[in-house]
């Protein structure tokens, strides 16, 4: 199995002065600070895959040794930009297990993506979600089997959705913390801030 971690950041956000995803945050980006978490996850491929501002974020942003592709129909929502990755994975041809995440959402454990990719394997069902007490989140996990269907979405409509209208092709893992939040508008930053204290 070789698994690649898909990081999406095709989401402009509200309240920004410029790019959300290049906003300061810790002592780096918001984007930086994702894609660093994400490199500690044990996967064998970090795609990110960009939306609004992606040249900005290009020439400023350090991403790693990182595959970026970046989605021209970001516009659209989350469906076009899975369309981009996935195909990207198809294409690649050595990929079977796919561990998908926001690029607003800091705070992702490698420790936790782990236990996840264990339970995806040990498990019937194609999608493995991280269950933070009360309510499930991100990262999730999604194998092959199911990218046909994602790539066939179209809008609007979210691997959240998919994954909720069928809940026997998922699996949860439960995890004694709050979810990872995502940072839709400023205030969004603050409280994460807030939050870590």
């Amino acid at each position: 199995m070789k698994v690649a971690a898909m990081v999406l950041a095709t989401e402009s956000g509200t309240g920004f002065a410029g790019s959300k995803y290049l906003t300061p945050f810790r002592g780096s980006t918001l984007i930086e600070t994702v894609v660093s978490e994400v490199f500690q996850w044990p996967v064998d491929l970090v795609m990110i895959v960009l939306g609004p501002s992606a040249e900005s974020i290009l020439e400023e942003a350090d991403l790693g040794d990182s595959l970026r592709v970046i989605d021209l129909e970001w516009a659209e929502g989350e469906a076009a930009s899975l369309r981009v990755g996935i195909d990207t994975l198809f294409r690649l041809d050595e990929y079977d297990t796919l561990v998908l995440i926001h690029g607003d959402q800091p705070g992702s454990r490698g420790d936790e993506v782990l236990r996840m990719l264990e339970q995806n394997r040990s498990s019937h069902r194609p999608a493995v979600v991280p269950k933070y007490r009360y309510a499930v989140g991100h990262p999730v996990v999604v194998g092959e089997e199911l990218w046909q269907r994602l790539i066939s979405m179209e809008g609007t409509a979210s691997v959240d959705q998919l994954l909720a209208a069928h809940p026997d092709w998922v699996e949860e893992v439960w995890f004694d913390r709050l979810p990872v939040k995502r940072v839709m508008t400023a205030e969004d930053l603050i409280d994460l801030d807030a939050r870590r204290q």
